[in-house]
């Protein structure tokens, strides 16, 4: 790719509200990768309750790392910044507790019979943080801003246009039958913000309609955030201020928490949960590691056009020759959950789809069946960011593999030069975290057989990374997006688990997901009611709301 494609599609990457970009950021740190399914056995000390809050006060919140803007069309939101961003932006839709897709800002979705005409309805009285009334043309500029833009377009292939219907509906005319439409707009490219703001292409002064807007940001120190008093859901947000503060070092962020130079944190590092699990007698801090949702995925990631991993064989040996196991009892002493797929065992997705086990016999007469094809030799580079974590993850892979008759040589690049990478398709295999969305759909744009380019395709960006041009794997993705019957819609994700397990463009380690630790004089920290009466899914994607929060005099 030319320099110039490249920086788009590095901004592609991250403007469409996915984690393949926390690939570093969660797992950059000392110790282990995000939070995890098997030590999440529930949270502690949690303080909820419905009496009658007291307002006011600040909020200190610690991140794992800082963001480079807040645009939607542009800038890179790992869950450090989804978690900003839900406190300056609102969706216009959310899912509830039980991973259902709920109207938020919209009022409603209202859709024809075959599904391929949705009516969005905004809720009355929304403003911008500018004062500026919330209508259905604001929406439909910030929409046709993203499909018509370069970064963005891929993600609405299947949206024909958008119509104006009154002040207070939006039409939007689909090519083809989507039942699960409203769930696309729980994600990035369903913020709703000032649309002159986000033509301007500005990334620093945000103008959303969210419970807070900005006062100040300093970047990589500090974003301050007051209340706005106008916000729409009425006796929100309770607290006047909230202040985040990136410190990427896990080690400095456990000792704010434990000074009170902050109230609350995100955790990523294994062994950090568990300490404070241990520590719950004290009934010091609150403990947030159940997993709600879905959980992302730890993996390497193959590129399936670029030999010798063009070769399915390679692929196979491949997964025959990790021990998973190893890698998590090695890394992360053993507490997350191992992955053969991107949905965990508690996934009402999960299907069992036969991906190989680890079996170094196996591995070794494939080897040998692959060097035969390939002039006696069957050998890659894997690429990964630069910490301590991940370079040990790295170099255990090797050794494993090596053990199997494979070549590796490891190279480490910084965040957006991997990601440039990656998205180029200049790269064999690379340590990868992706595919925590709650609801499939919002993840098949990555598995798409439509989404994958030639290595030589100068015209398009592969949102399909690994490449991987599985027919079967499209059709299934197509027929569940018109699926009304969940059993039904179940079935076509199988296909895609068990095809992905044949096909092994994923070699799958664990899974993960980002907790939070607060103290104890914080109120309903991830618990909240959504505008249509259902409770709200506590984390989605590494975020939560705050507008709920209040802290105990």
């Amino acid at each position: 790719m030319t320099t110039r494609a490249s920086s788009k599609a590095a901004a592609m990457l991250c403007c469409l509200l996915l984690a393949a970009t926390a690939t570093a950021c969660r797992s950059a740190n000392d110790g282990a990768a995000s939070g995890g399914s098997t030590v999440a056995a529930g949270n502690d000390n949690v303080i909820e309750n419905s009496e009658k809050p007291t307002p006011g006060g600040k909020l200190v919140y610690g991140l794992i790392a800082e963001t480079n803007g807040w645009n939607p069309g542009s800038s890179q939101w790992a869950p450090s910044g989804q978690q900003v961003a839900k406190t300056i932006f609102d969706t216009l839709s959310a899912y509830d507790a039980d991973g259902k897709i709920q109207p938020f800002l919209a009022e409603r979705f209202d859709h024809s019979p075959n599904y391929d005409e949705w009516t969005i309805t905004i809720r009355e009285g929304v403003k911008l943080h500018n004062g500026k009334p919330v209508t259905a043309e604001t929406i439909r500029r910030d929409q046709q801003f993203l499909k018509d833009s370069t970064l963005t377009k891929s993600v609405y292939d299947r949206v024909d246009g958008f119509t104006v219907k009154s002040p207070r509906e939006l039409v939007v005319k689909l090519k083809e039958r989507w039942v699960s439409y409203p769930y696309s707009l729980s994600t990035q490219v369903g913020v709703v913000v000032d649309p002159d703001w986000l033509e301007s292409k500005d990334t620093r002064a945000p103008i959303g309609t969210g419970p807070f807007k900005l006062k100040s940001w300093v970047p990589d120190k500090s974003m301050v955030l007051e209340r706005n008093p106008d916000y729409w859901q009425k006796g929100y947000p309770l607290l006047d201020e909230i202040e985040y503060q990136p410190i990427p070092d896990e080690n400095s962020r456990k000792a704010a928490l434990d000074a009170g130079d902050i109230d609350m944190m995100e955790v990523t590092d294994a062994r950090s949960i568990k300490h404070y699990k241990d520590d719950a007698d004290t009934k010091r801090y609150q403990v947030f590691n159940a997993t709600s949702g879905e959980s992302s995925e730890v993996f390497v990631m193959l590129n399936t056009m670029n030999s010798p991993l063009d070769d399915p064989e390679a692929r196979l040996a491949l997964a025959y020759a990790t021990d998973a196991k190893a890698y998590n009892d090695t890394l992360n002493e053993g507490l997350f959950e191992l992955a053969t797929g991107p949905f965990s065992k508690s996934s009402p997705w999960y299907a069992d789809s036969g991906y190989p086990q680890y079996d170094l016999a196996k591995a070794k007469d494939l080897v040998a069946k692959v060097k035969a094809r390939h002039g006696g030799q069957f050998t890659f580079k894997l690429i990964g960011p630069p910490t301590p974590t991940v370079t040990e993850g790295l170099q255990l892979l090797k050794q494993q593999w090596e053990a199997a008759g494979i070549a590796v040589q490891i190279e480490t690049m910084q965040q957006l030069t991997l990601i440039v990478t990656v998205i180029g398709g200049t790269y064999q295999a690379t340590f990868w975290q992706q595919f925590d969305s709650p609801h499939p759909v919002s993840d098949s744009i990555w598995w798409h057989p439509r989404s994958a380019f030639p290595l030589d395709d100068k015209e398009h960006t592969s949102l399909n990374f690994a490449r991987n041009k599985d027919d079967a794997i499209g059709a299934a993705l197509d027929t569940a997006r018109g699926l009304e019957d969940p059993a039904a819609e179940k079935a076509q994700y199988a296909i895609v688990q068990q095809r992905m397990a044949q096909d092994l463009p994923y070699i799958w380690l664990y899974h993960s997901q980002i907790s939070i630790v607060a103290h104890t004089d914080l109120v309903n920290v991830t618990s909240y009611t959504l505008p249509t009466g259902q409770k709200g899914l506590p984390i989605t994607q590494g975020a939560h709301p705050v507008w709920q929060i209040w802290r105990k005099k």
